[in-house]
């Protein structure tokens, strides 16, 4: 798993960082399976005009092609929000695969 994690408008963080792979860890398990190469880019964005920050997330691999975005007043929340989503698209995915394979003619 390639992960690139891009800060735009603010200081990198390592606290942010460990957060993002964290999270990303959930991904794993439906992804055991996929092959190679997955690649995971994640810009974590500030605002200066208000405050709302932007997280988003792009994953690119031989099956899964999704691209999420959240914005939100806390990051925290924001980079939670695309992580869930991009669950449930990872899940999606896999049932839309399985479904194919075993659809019969």
């Amino acid at each position: 798993m390639n992960l690139r994690i891009a800060f735009r408008g603010m200081e990198h963080s390592g606290l942010l960082e460990d957060y993002v792979k964290k999270a990303l860890e959930k991904t794993e398990k439906f992804l055991g399976k996929e092959p190679d190469p997955i690649h995971f880019d994640v810009v974590l964005e500030a605002h200066r005009e208000h405050h709302h920050h932007k997280a988003e997330v792009r994953l690119n691999s031989k099956n899964n092609h999704v691209i999420l975005q959240h914005e939100d007043a806390d990051i925290y929340v924001a980079i939670d929000y695309v992580m869930k989503h991009l669950v449930d698209e990872i899940k999606k995915n896999k049932e839309k695969q399985l479904e194919k394979r075993n659809h019969c003619c």
